[in-house]
């Protein structure tokens, strides 16, 4: 069907310098499929697929020929481009992890979190789920809580989706409830959060307790 396909037009947020994942859309890269029917020159390509990744680390393809879903040309670039774009996620997942910078006058709350070792195992199976019987579900939404001295409230979250494996996040309130910040969207529950705000560094620790399975 074509002569030649090419893969290597890759846009968005996440490869531009300095982006911001709480600035950003949905959308996080996509890579574009094109195609050319013939060898001439002058021949304009067509595209023919885009694979995005989303915020929430999802990778989708949207194909704009219909006709070229079964092309082994075509399904190859299309799991090159689907390589891309996990590399590039998991380099931002790598930058949204590093320890905040901390000033000389910032406050910080350190809080460890025992989770039963038996709802992280759960947890984990959901993270790595690889078919829809093992998928957590969007409805179903496993949280935890820490309060801190100031009154503000962390809530560690391991988030369900339908037709894919679960993320995980951490979200800041306020007093009233009010959301003041969040991470990024990750794929551990385990292990250390951090989140800052208006100088202010809150650090969650979440370990197993395995006293649960005594």
């Amino acid at each position: 069907m074509y002569t030649e396909i090419r893969n290597n037009y890759t846009w968005g947020p996440a490869v531009e310098p300095g982006y911001s994942l709480s600035e950003c859309g949905d959308l996080l890269a996509a890579v574009t499929i094109d195609g050319w029917k013939t060898a001439c020159d002058t021949e304009q390509g067509t595209v023919i697929a885009t694979v995005i990744l989303t915020k929430h680390g999802d990778i989708v393809t949207d194909f704009h020929d219909n006709g070229a879903r079964m092309d082994t040309q075509v399904l190859c670039a299309i799991k090159e481009a689907k390589q891309t774009l996990k590399d590039i996620w998991a380099d931002g997942k790598v930058r949204r992890r590093q320890p905040l910078e901390r000033g000389e006058d910032s406050v910080t709350y350190q809080k460890i979190l025992y989770v039963p070792s038996s709802v992280l195992q759960t947890i984990n199976r959901y993270l790595q789920a690889e078919s829809k019987a093992e998928y957590q579900g969007e409805d179903d939404t496993i949280t935890y809580t820490v309060k801190f001295p100031d009154g503000k409230e962390m809530d560690i979250k391991c988030c369900g989706c339908q037709n894919d494996p679960s993320w995980t996040e951490a979200v800041l309130f306020d007093e009233l409830g009010d959301q003041l910040t969040c991470s990024g969207v990750e794929e551990e529950f385990e292990g250390p959060w951090e989140l800052e705000y208006e100088g202010a560094h809150y650090c969650v620790d979440v370990r197993p307790d395995t006293s649960d399975s005594k």
